[in-house]
């Protein structure tokens, strides 16, 4: 009877030990947080959380890449920042944001450098890997590249000329955007993304330099008659990047799910064609929402385009070695 007895506790505490863990003991889920500055319905955020539900569908929940949009988890200038330093393990880098310690990564945000999304796009996957160079001296991971589309100028009154920006006060998101503003004889004002609306409704700026595409998701169009078509630049570029460090803890199979979630959503492809569709749906869509498109004159274009050469100048004195030779790739991928 004893030694029935000890087989049948053993089995039951092998049993026991065989049986699945219940739920509440099942290991966490790794949550990977990404924000943006772009609004909920910007395509951006949308792309985003279709990747973002690829990677927790195809890591059976193990991996979750969390959203979060219009600057609700930091604002567009601490983007960077919190990227580098791990408070956020994914996140986006906007050459609206580059500062000295990435400055060198914009060349093709120089002012009039590029005309139009699909220029951009020729030359700024050509800089791959200049880029990933760049990024990985900072301890980033290259994922993906983006854009945001054509830059241009939302303001209370038309800008139609050269001389028309002297003396404007204009939001501007950067050293460089800082420049341009100043040599066209304007007064540059550094305002985050989040508060350009409340800017032009105070008017505490005459106008505002982002995409046009902004109108709507924004809500521009209501503090601001007229969209001033200059094309300052035909993108601004946008780096899904995650922190190297989280990247190198996170299991490899899981690292595979990332890049595959990437290639079965489509992500950078996708994001450059919504880019292009959303700069074309815009120019049709501003009468409807009660604005005045302004097209300055070529020949103004050009005499602004001059003026704002200066700026490239004084990037490439802070830019050093690194931007001498990322200005000279940019140039050979655009053919000039």
């Amino acid at each position: 009877m004893k030694t029935l007895a000890l087989v049948t506790l053993a089995l039951v505490i092998g049993g026991a030990a065989a049986a699945p863990a219940p739920v509440s003991a099942q290991a966490k889920p790794i949550v990977w947080n990404l924000p943006t500055v772009a609004a909920p319905t910007y395509f951006h955020t949308v792309n985003y959380n279709a990747f973002g539900a690829k990677v927790k569908e195809q890591s059976g929940g193990r991996l979750e890449i969390r959203v979060h949009p219009a600057s609700s988890l930091y604002p567009g200038p601490e983007l960077i920042p919190a990227v580098l330093d791990g408070r956020t393990e994914i996140g986006t880098v906007l050459a609206s944001y580059l500062t000295d310690v990435l400055l060198e990564m914009g060349p093709l945000e120089l002012p009039f450098m590029t005309g139009s999304v699909e220029e951009h796009k020729k030359a700024a996957l050509r800089l791959r890997p200049f880029y990933t160079e760049m990024l990985a001296k900072k301890g980033l991971k290259l994922l993906s590249i983006h854009a945001w589309p054509s830059q241009q100028i939302f303001s209370t009154v038309p800008i139609r000329t050269a001389a028309d920006w002297k003396g404007k006060k204009i939001r501007v998101y950067g050293a460089d955007s800082a420049n341009i503003a100043r040599l066209l004889g304007a007064a540059p004002v550094n305002i985050a993304f989040s508060e350009v609306y409340s800017a032009l409704e105070k008017k505490t700026v005459d106008g505002a330099m982002t995409s046009a595409t902004n109108a709507e998701p924004m809500k521009f169009f209501e503090v601001a008659k007229y969209l001033d078509y200059w094309y300052l630049a035909g993108a601004a570029q946008e780096w899904l990047v995650a922190n190297q460090k989280a990247w190198d803890a996170l299991p490899r199979d899981l690292q595979q799910v990332v890049l595959d979630a990437m290639k079965e959503t489509n992500l950078e492809e996708k994001e450059w064609a919504d880019a292009m569709a959303a700069d074309e749906r815009t120019r049709k869509r501003l009468p409807e929402l009660g604005m005045t498109i302004i097209d300055p004159p070529k020949e103004e274009i050009e005499k602004a385009r001059k003026i704002a050469k200066g700026a490239w100048d004084i990037w490439l004195s802070r830019t050093g070695a690194d931007g001498k030779r990322g200005l000279e790739l940019a140039l050979k991928a655009l053919g000039r």
